[in-house]
């Protein structure tokens, strides 16, 4: 009898395991569905989205491409009618009357650049003879001899020595500013040295030299010229004219046409030879019988004498 009751025990027990078991197993089951279900879900949702995705952007490039299509369309109508009517008043010479105003326009352009250049020319024009002569006649003012100078002979004939050079430095003092004693005049070395490098392009050395009759002697010990009589400046009865003036840079070179002119008569400096039928008018009308020299200056300073 227990032993009977205890395999109903048994078997009640069995049972429960299994009915446990069952639950347990119908439990797992519908985790697997639901998952199952919901991946399923997912996947139809997601693929329904991408494919109306893509009918979305295959309507929309559609469009686009149509929209595309349509302007190029009507720009290549626009361009053929505007060709056309162009091509039409071209047959119709309607665009002459804009060529002929460019024209007129090209050849009054023209015109003015012309009158520019005539206008620079006369401005650029060479100086004329008259104003070169205001300019630089100024630059002859301390370069002469008078007609009774040692040294006439010698400048004359183009011989720009040494002692000449110092006697139109001294003509080019006023006699008065020097140092008068008794019977004789002082100069300052310095003075005259300064002057002599203002008119010449020369070495300047220090020595005696002859004014006329006068002897300027050099003392060093003074450091000063000491003249063997009073200054006294000679008049000058030599007539020059300008016959030409040339600017080349720094260069000025100025021929002059002399002669000497003494009680209205005109006379070759050098020879002594009257001119004959002197009216005292331009020495250029008798030039080829008086005495030509040329002048060159630099800078200012003479630099050269020329016949």
């Amino acid at each position: 009898m227990v032993k009977k009751k205890k395999e109903e025990t048994k078997t009640i027990s069995t049972k429960k395991k299994n009915i446990l078991l069952e639950d347990k197993k119908e439990e797992i089951d519908v985790e697997s569905i639901r998952k199952e279900l919901k991946d399923y879900v997912d996947e139809a949702v997601n693929q329904s989205f991408f494919e109306q995705l893509e009918k979305s952007n295959k309507k929309l490039i559609h469009e686009k491409n149509k929209k595309i299509v349509w302007k190029n369309i009507i720009i290549i109508l626009l361009l053929l009618i505007i060709g056309f009517l162009t091509y039409l008043l071209y047959t119709n010479n309607y665009f002459d009357q804009f060529f002929n105003k460019n024209n007129n326009i090209v050849e009054k352009d023209k015109k003015d650049k012309e009158e520019k250049k005539e206008e620079k020319k006369e401005e650029v024009k060479e100086p004329t003879l008259k104003e070169l002569k205001k300019e630089y006649e100024k630059l002859l003012d301390n370069y002469y001899v008078t007609d009774n100078s040692i040294y006439l002979v010698n400048f004359y004939n183009a011989n720009l020595t040494s002692d000449m050079m110092k006697y139109m430095t001294l003509n080019s003092f006023d006699f008065s500013s020097f140092t008068k004693e008794d019977d004789y005049n002082i100069i300052k070395e310095s003075t005259f040295k300064t002057m002599f490098e203002e008119l010449f392009d020369e070495k300047y050395f220090s020595a005696s030299f002859d004014y006329d009759d006068n002897h300027i002697r050099y003392v060093k010990l003074m450091d000063s010229y000491i003249t063997e009589s009073l200054l006294v400046r000679e008049d000058n009865n030599i007539k020059r004219e300008i016959k030409d003036i040339k600017v080349n840079a720094d260069e000025v070179t100025i021929t002059t046409v002399e002669g000497l002119v003494k009680e209205d008569k005109l006379y070759n400096v050098i020879t002594n030879k009257e001119i004959e039928n002197y009216q005292e008018d331009s020495l250029l009308k008798y030039e080829n019988e008086l005495n030509k020299i040329v002048y060159t200056f630099k800078n200012g300073k003479l630099i050269n004498l020329s016949k």
